[in-house]
């Protein structure tokens, strides 16, 4: 019997060393970023975290500082559209941070903008300002949205991420959470080497893809986005898909633009900055969707709730509509993009940087912007 507990001490202890060892060696290949800096957090695939969800939620903690951060939230054209590397130099004033996921409806926002807060726990010294984009794509209740096999219906991709390392535990109603979030950096320490052993199965994946198809990953480069042209069967495939994503005839959810209404109040009233960001999708999209005009008409209506606040404003970048300009049915092409993110660093600029937040003059256009390749509408 001594030789049995003997023994069982032994692989214990050799399992602990083991796994102290690779989360060492995770610090020598991924070294903690430094706190304090801006985040893109579109470059997850470079990093330990490997995907934007798992990034946003085990790495918001270098977001907890008492500088002045815009933080970008939305789904996945906020994402491609709002460049953060070509909008933080127009920003001294403050640190820019892109937290849009792909796929995203308006509660998988709420709670990126909820986990940020929770994580900002003690009071900050200047106010975030969340930039936050939206299109008719994100109004679909969560049981529409994320109602893949794989996972309990309604589930975001950020609740899978909240389960997947105990941080959180699931209830009938929610997620609840094990592990406080000022212990955030601690638990993703102690989760490290799992991180990097997952990372190099991804990476042994991806390379055995390259093997086979002469590709890292089925998503198309930069250089593919920019030259892609939609057929009128790919256009017709689009419509198809957004129709079953929102539901068939459900159309635009009530209870999505209530929460977005709900989630800008709160955060206004917290003394919060808020740029409401209403995205442009290429003509012939917006022309045939059966829900753009409803979508128009809410948000318009959502945006006349708050025009009267100081820390509020909407903005539309509607004119930047050719249809060659995007990719697919909803994404900027990269020289797009461009425009994209110089009119939003430029509305930032004279919002965000003025220690009392005076309005700037916002038009839904912006002719001397509004230089896209194409207008072929």
């Amino acid at each position: 019997m001594r030789y049995i507990l003997r023994q069982t001490a032994l692989t214990f202890a050799s399992f602990a060393l083991l796994y102290v060892l690779i989360g060492g060696l995770s610090y020598l290949v991924f070294p903690d970023p430094s706190h304090g800096g801006p985040r893109d957090f579109q470059v997850a695939e470079r990093t330990l975290f490997m995907t934007v969800p798992k990034y946003v939620f085990l790495g918001r903690s270098v977001l907890d500082t008492p500088d002045s951060k815009v933080l970008i939230v939305g789904a996945s054209n906020t994402a491609v559209g709002f460049i953060q590397k070509l909008i933080q130099p127009k920003l001294a004033c403050a640190k820019v941070s892109n937290l849009a996921m792909g796929g995203a409806n308006i509660s998988e926002v709420a709670q990126v903008i909820d986990l940020v807060r929770e994580t900002q726990s003690r009071p900050s010294a200047a106010p975030n300002t969340f930039v936050i984009g939206v299109w008719y794509g994100m109004f679909a209740d969560s049981d529409i949205r994320f109602a893949d096999p794989d996972r309990n219906r309604g589930e975001s991709d950020l609740d899978i991420e909240k389960y997947r390392y105990g941080f959180y535990r699931r209830t009938a109603n929610g997620p609840v959470a094990v592990l406080p979030s000022k212990w955030l950096d601690a638990g993703v320490m102690a989760i490290r080497p799992l991180l990097l052993v997952e990372k190099a199965a991804r990476e042994a994946r991806t390379g055995v893809n390259l093997l086979l198809t002469g590709r890292r990953s089925a998503q198309r480069t930069e250089v593919e986005r920019e030259a892609a042209v939609m057929s009128e069967q790919d256009k017709k495939k689009a419509l198809e898909y957004w129709q079953e994503s929102m539901g068939f005839k459900s159309g635009i959810s009530e209870t999505q633009f209530n929460l977005l209404s709900s989630t800008v109040a709160s955060l206004l009233d917290s003394g919060e900055r808020v740029v409401l960001v209403d995205l442009p999708i290429p003509s012939w999209h917006r022309d045939a969707s059966p829900y753009q005009l409803g979508y128009e008409q809410k948000l318009q209506e959502l945006s006349g709730q708050f025009k009267e606040r100081s820390n509020f404003i909407s903005i539309s970048m509607g004119d930047l509509d050719g249809n060659l300009d995007y990719s697919d049915e909803v994404h900027a092409k990269r020289h797009l993009a461009n425009i994209w993110s110089e009119r939003l660093a430029g509305i930032l600029s004279s919002f965000a940087c003025q220690e009392k937040t005076n309005k700037p003059k916002v038009s839904s256009r912006a002719p001397e912007q509004a230089t896209a390749a194409s207008s072929d509408h």
